[in-house]
Parts: C-alpha cells; structure tokens; sequence
C-alpha cells in the first residue's frame, strides 16, 4: 500500500500532486507543526507550498494510515538524494525502476557502465556490450533517462575520465602514465591502460564524448577515477601530481560542458582537498579503508561540508554484508549495518549512495553485483529515506555549526545529558552516540543507538537493533522554545511534538530511543 509523488522533489510553483491507495483525509505537518488538513480523492493535488521538508499522512477510508515527505526546493541539487541502476537491456521495466526512485525522493540517478566503449561513450548501434559484456540498449537507456527527468530527477552518466583499453593505449600511449620503471599503471589484467587526465589532447578527446553523450540526453557526469596512481611519470619522464592535473581536468569540463552537472568521484577522500576547490557541482567520496568505522563515516561528511558548504555532499560506503546474505549473514544483520551507516553519513549532512533500480543496494564496487533485497527490507530503506526528506531543513541547515564539544560533555554545561544506558560523544560500541549542531533552526541532536553493537566498524554485519532506551536531554533555556520535535528512523516521515519541563533557568525532555537514529530539535523561542 503506497502513497507516490509525481516528483521526488518540487519547486515553490509546482503544485504537490500524486496518487494514494484510497480517498482519504490528508494532513501535512513541518517537524510535527500542523500546517495543513483537507480530504482528497486517490489521485491528490495538495496545491502549492513554500520552500521546506514536509510531512504527510494519509488516513484512508478504511482507517488505515500510511505517511511519507515531500520537500519544495527552489535548487533540488543543493539536498542530493543520489541512486544508481546498473542494467540497460529491453527487459529492464522502466516504470519500476523510475517508482523506486519515486518512493525514495531521489534527485538523481547515476548510470553506471551505460557507455559503449571507455574512450568512446556513445554509439550508433541499437545494441551492444558494454566493455564487461553486459548486453545494453540505447533505446532503453533513453526511456530511462526520460523517465527520471518527469519526475524530476537527473540522469547522471557515468564516465571514467582517464581510461582506455588495449586498442585505445596504442593511440594514447604518449598521454599514458608510468611508474619509475616504465611501466604503464593498468587495471586488471590486459582491461584498461590510465592516462594523463589533464593531457590537452585527451582531455580534448573527453570533453567531446561527454558533449556527444550531453546530446544523447544526459544532463549530468559522474566522472570516476581509481584512486591510483596519485604520482606518476609520463611518457616523457615529465612527474605529475593527479591532485593538481584531476582539478585542471574539472576546471575545463566545466567551462566547455556549461549545461551539465559535474560529479567527481574522490576515491577514499582522495583528492578532495584540491577537487573542492573546482566548480564541479557536489563533493562524491567513495569510502574504503582505513576510513572503517562510523565516526570515519562522519568526519568525511563533516570536512567535505566544511570544504565547500555550497556543494552537496555524497559518500558511496557499499556494505558488502548484503552481499554475505545466506553465506553467513542474516538479513536481519545487513539490514542494521544499513541503518547504522545511513545514520551516520546523513546525520552530517551528506548523501549515501547505496540504492536504486527497482530496489538493489550496493555491496560491491562493481554495480552489477547489486542484491535484489526483500520487501521487508525495502520497506526499512523507505522508512529512512522519508524520515531523512522529512528532517531536510534540519539535516541540511547551512548554518548549522557542530557543538557537540563546546555546549555538551565535559565541563560543558549548556547542554546535559542523562540514561541510565551508557552515552558519549564518540562513536563507542554498547553506547548512544550523541551529536548535537547549532544553526538557525535551533539545536538538533542525532541520537545513534549502538548499544547493541559489539564494534563499530559499518562495512561488517550488525546486531539488530533492539535495545530501547531513554534520554533527557536539559539545556539553558534561555532563547529556545518550550516545545521540542522529535522523530525515530523507523517511523519515517512522523515527527512528534513534546512539551519541555522548566525549572530554574534549565528546559529539559526525555526521549524514548526506539530506532537506530533519532532526531530530537528545540527551535528558538518565536520572541527571542
């Protein structure tokens, strides 16, 4: 039983329309704030709202209720939900593709090995292999591509920017790149040679097929690279540092690829520090060892933001146990190592990169290898991602600042925390992990439950999370509201509201914690 929005995401103008199972009454809410009740028939037109994340909930004729988000966005691109598919033959079914896409409000898609040929993008036949014998057709990409883009999603082509197979490196050897003994960096046995990025006639060579595969009708780049070599020799024994030549790259696709957005991918944070600097349009990592553990999965987030606040934030962390699912792994314990990796990726304001088709999720660099998950699994997934819609303009405040450490813990006495189940302010097995951030909307704490947990590495499967607990969380009252809004992962798009208790100069609330993320804000006072 689902309720879908005819767009994952709407501008100030559009008006809110989709379809739910039955006529029923309808009520929309801003972090728990009443805001909107009407009663509408199955196909609804809610009218237009101004720019913000909502909540919505269906109360069907029968009683039942179902709840989702939607959000108005004047730049969708600046809160980027980002998903994949990875299968363009005549079987793919496009509309189950594209409602995927729908239910998760994603804002666009990454095409993963869509292109002919690694040097050459695009073709003019109907049918062919890409270079790892997957069977492609480009009428199918092109349905595809059309059916996103009327939802409002984008279609991002995948590229890697600097590599050719063994018919390519005959022509681009002088542009290749060698380490000191002269041999030519390579991946994989006799697949693709790597050169130059940066090389005038290469990157010639690349802005072209990227303008060939604009015309084709993607609006978007995913541009990859490999993570290797970040030093290397070329042909004329001239060093170069791809930190500087992958940003002189990006510089100039940009300007000659003026109507199209630009993803690099920085592999394990590499080079992100140069690449930020860049007019691309978002801040992709993919993550790998040694960023292993949940606090590595938080700090990317955080010093991408802190790089470049304009540009959303990705990070693609696969979770391999998905792939492990009847090889020793319950579902059950995938589905936790979900939970507690999304948590930590979008509580710092970033995208994950972990879904899309009809319902796959990544546990494998290689897309392909992509696991079909069960309808109990999706059902979690959906829940996260309408929660996260839901909580956008608090996830995605641009003012928001990190106070865990100034205003709690320690000597700290603005904020105080009390459980009778362990708490900290570091990602810690057995504990609830606290973060606390600051911005105009007010103090917002992330509660991340891993008092189930044994350790704290995400790519490795997780206990269920089952323990319960609760948390009154006092402040200094001064400024902020009497009231808070609180909402649990698990819950979806439901935000709460809950009166706060004052005594002295102190507010305070307790917080059941239910789910593997729990979001608890005081806004400030309307007066202050």
């Amino acid at each position: 039983m689902d309720l879908i929005f005819d767009k994952v995401s709407y501008l100030p103008t559009e008006e809110i329309t989709g379809i739910a199972p039955d006529s029923g009454a309808v009520s929309v809410s801003h972090l728990g704030l009443p805001i909107s009740d009407s009663k509408s028939g199955a196909e609804f037109n809610l009218g237009t709202f101004p720019e913000g994340a909502y909540s919505l909930r269906w109360t069907n004729s029968d009683g039942s209720t179902i709840s989702s988000a939607f959000e108005v966005l004047q730049n969708p691109w600046e809160r980027m939900r980002y998903g994949f598919i990875a299968e363009f033959s005549d079987l793919v079914k496009t509309q189950d593709y594209v409602k995927w896409a729908q239910k998760l409000h994603l804002t666009a898609i990454q095409f993963y090995d869509w292109a002919w040929k690694h040097e050459f993008l695009t073709t003019s036949e109907s049918h062919y292999p890409d270079p790892l014998g997957q069977q492609i057709s480009t009428e199918k990409i092109k349905e595809l591509i059309r059916g996103y883009l009327n939802v409002g999603a984008t279609a991002s082509g995948y590229a890697a920017i600097y590599a050719v197979d063994a018919e390519g490196w005959e022509r681009w050897k002088k542009a290749g790149l060698f380490d000191t003994e002269g041999n030519p960096y390579t991946l994989g046995d006799n697949f693709l040679w790597i050169v130059d990025p940066a090389d005038p006639a290469w990157l010639m060579h690349m802005i072209s097929q990227l303008k060939s595969a604009h015309d084709f009708g993607f609006t978007a780049f995913h541009l990859d690279q490999y993570g290797w070599p970040k030093n290397a020799l070329r042909a004329d024994g001239v060093a170069v540092d791809l930190a500087e030549r992958f940003p002189a790259m990006l510089n100039e696709m940009v300007k000659e690829l003026p109507d199209c957005k630009l993803i690099f991918n920085n592999v394990n944070d590499y080079p992100t520090w140069s690449t930020t600097q860049t007019p691309q349009h978002a801040t992709y990592i993919e993550v790998w060892d040694p960023h292993s553990t949940y606090r590595d999965l938080a700090d990317l987030a955080t010093k991408a933001r802190l790089l470049d606040p304009s540009k959303p934030v990705i990070l693609s962390a696969y979770l391999h146990p998905f792939g492990a699912i009847g090889k020793g792994v319950e579902e059950s314990e995938a589905v936790a190592s979900f939970e507690l990796a999304f948590a930590s990726v979008t509580s710092g304001g970033a995208s994950h990169l972990i879904t899309g088709g009809d319902g796959r999720i990544l546990h494998h660099a290689y897309y392909v290898n992509n696991y079909v998950a069960p309808e109990s699994t999706l059902n979690t997934i959906q829940k996260y991602y309408d929660f996260l819609v839901a909580a956008g303009d608090l996830i995605y405040d641009k003012t928001r600042v990190d106070v865990t450490l100034i205003n709690a813990f320690g000597v700290n006495n603005e904020i105080k925390f009390e459980s009778a189940d362990p708490i900290s302010h570091e990602a810690i097995s057995k504990h609830l992990w606290i973060r606390v951030f600051g911005g105009e909307t007010g103090l917002t704490f992330h509660v991340i439950n891993l008092l189930d947990q044994d350790d704290c590495i995400w790519d490795t499967p997780k206990k269920p999370i089952s323990s319960k607990s609760k948390l009154t969380i006092s402040i200094e009252a001064a400024g902020f509201s009497n009231q808070a809004s609180f909402a649990h992962g698990t819950g979806g798009a439901q935000f709460d509201l809950k009166a706060l208790k004052t005594e002295g100069n102190r507010s305070s609330i307790e917080v059941d914690i239910k789910s593997a993320w729990t979001i608890v804000n005081i806004p400030f006072s309307t007066s202050s």
